[in-house]
């Protein structure tokens, strides 16, 4: 009896690690240009277990206009069976905080916080992200949600391969995908005309 009870307690732990799911990474590197010049580069990782998938966003970018802008990008998102848990933005320029956004979904609405403290909430799920683009063609998704400005905003089906987003302070993004894989990405901001280009592997 005695020993059966031993065998009891360690076989859950002995058998534990065959018992769950190995997780699977995949990595996708851009560089950024700026007037045909490499200014930068993105990572981009995504890994799967079980139901959850996580996006890990992660970019250097340095600008030189009238002076230089160094831009930091750090962006974690998780979805578990396909609803987004948690989103994380935080950016830096020139060293100095500029961004720091968080959405928590609790069950029923996302918190939402920024540098400043509590920025309000969402009331309604969220299946897709900008961090989720660069992995998976929108398709026929009408909206995508914006780490950066904490809100849903729609996402325009140019042709069969081409999606732009107009963001709340006029800048547009276009993405361009081959085979669900998101290969450039166009970006109209305040400072300068970017591009990110997907580098080949190898």
């Amino acid at each position: 009896m005695k020993a059966f009870l031993i065998f009891s307690i360690l076989l859950p732990g002995y058998f534990q690690p065959n018992m769950t799911m190995p997780v699977t990474r995949e990595y996708l590197n851009y560089s950024i240009i700026k007037d045909d010049k490499t200014i930068g580069n993105i990572r981009v990782e995504r890994s799967l277990k079980d139901d959850t998938t996580e996006y890990l966003f992660e970019s250097r970018a340095k600008v030189k206009i009238l002076y230089s802008i160094e831009v930091y990008d750090k962006m974690g998102v998780t979805f578990k069976q396909n609803i987004l848990q948690q989103a994380k933005l935080y950016r830096t320029m020139n060293g100095k905080l500029k961004v720091n956004n968080t959405a928590t979904w609790n069950g029923s609405f996302y918190n939402l916080s920024d540098k400043d403290g509590a920025n309000g909430f969402l009331k309604q799920s969220i299946f897709c992200s900008t961090a989720s683009l660069y992995f998976n063609e929108p398709g026929n998704v009408k909206s995508v949600f914006s780490e950066k400005f904490q809100k849903m905003i729609p996402i325009q089906k140019i042709d069969s391969k081409r999606y732009r987003i107009k963001l709340p302070n006029g800048n547009t993004t276009t993405y361009t995908y081959n085979s669900g894989i998101c290969t450039l990405v166009e970006a109209d901001t305040d400072f300068a005309n970017l591009k990110f280009v997907l580098n080949k592997p190898g």
